[in-house]
């Protein structure tokens, strides 16, 4: 009797492992929804209460509601302590600006102005220990209390502003809401309706979607794979179900399709197959999205996002290569020896 070779075994585990791993990552990567406005020219805290009055309008053709902040460094003191570390003033939802796990407490509200949230890092360095929630932590001499400790090993605090404090100056503005299927165009019609001005660069969430689609790539090609075997093994030791099994199959793929399109972000829905100005303004669109989020100086923010986008491609070629090694000689000698012992 034929034994199944242990390095397909090996293989099947790794790939089921590596397609965890990647599913994992692609939803913390997920986080890191929205769309992110920057600016090179910094936003007046004036500018920032009038844009939110504006996307208060119920009558607003873009109800995006948006978060204000920007990335400076600040001197922290707790007792005799001190530490001199990057600190992210914002004004909103502080999960859009840093979208990170709590270890214990919350991120402070949105109407928190006194409050303060800090890494898991930056409370080691400060404190040496994690349980400090409600502690006072003095920030270029200014209280504040503790409400939260996220994970990282970056030392980084989040400091939290009323909208209607105007001293503050802003350079980054997260647009949550909006209509169904933002567009840039509506990102960048909104931040000019609103008074913001013109963004130097918009951020779309057309990374995550790659993120998305690479973590189940490697699942996709294999089951895609799978079918087709099966497909050959049925015609050629069972063809009077042929028709059935593919009418089946054809409904199937009907009830699927739509939902498989709604995933992806609707300008990469092929709508026009055959239409090649549709298909080359995709490309020209892609890689215009490309540079710019290439290009943009990285805040915080913006490295932790690459970091785990580039540990996303360390998980998805690996995973591709197991689902390829597995096509060529894992499930071929399962169905040889189904097809012999018949």
């Amino acid at each position: 009797m034929s034994q199944v070779n242990p390095k397909n075994i090996i293989i099947s585990a790794i790939f089921a492992l590596l397609l965890i791993l990647g599913i994992l990552q692609s939803n913390t990567i997920a986080r890191f929804h929205g769309i992110s406005l920057r600016f090179h020219t910094p936003i007046s805290g004036q500018a920032a209460l009038e844009a939110r009055q504006y996307a208060a309008q119920s009558n607003s053709p873009y109800p995006f509601w948006p978060t204000f902040w920007h990335q400076h460094s600040a001197t922290f003191s707790a007792g005799l302590r001190t530490a001199q570390a990057p600190a992210i003033s914002f004004s909103g939802d502080a999960m859009l600006v840093w979208p990170a796990e709590y270890i214990t407490g919350n991120a402070p509200g949105q109407l928190d102005a006194s409050g303060i949230a800090v890494s898991h890092a930056l409370a080691h360095r400060l404190w040496g220990s994690t349980s400090i929630i409600g502690k006072r932590v003095y920030v270029n001499d200014v209280p504040r209390t503790v409400r939260g400790v996220f994970s990282g090993e970056t030392e980084l605090a989040l400091i939290p502003y009323h909208i209607e404090y105007t001293g503050q100056s802003w350079t980054a503005a997260e647009l949550a809401g909006g209509p169904a299927h933002s567009t840039r165009n509506c990102a960048q019609s909104f931040a000019i309706s609103s008074g913001l001005g013109h963004p130097s660069h918009i951020l779309m969430s057309g990374p995550i979607s790659v993120a998305r689609l690479m973590a189940f790539s490697p699942l996709i090609f294999l089951a895609a794979y799978v079918v087709v075997l099966c497909a050959k093994f049925i015609k050629k030791h069972y063809p009077q179900t042929t028709s059935p099994i593919c009418i089946a199959c054809g409904i199937l793929l009907a009830i699927l399709l739509p939902i498989a399109l709604n995933a992806l972000p609707p300008w990469v829905i092929p709508t026009r197959f055959g239409d090649f100005q549709f298909w080359g303004n995709l490309i020209a669109q892609a890689q215009a999205s490309l540079l710019e989020f290439l290009s943009v100086t990285p805040m915080q923010r913006d490295v932790e996002f690459r970091l785990l986008l580039l540990r996303q491609i360390a998980i998805f070629v690996p995973a591709m290569c197991c689902s390829f090694q597995i096509q060529l000689v894992g499930f071929p000698y399962q169905l040889n020896l189904k097809i012999k012992q018949n």
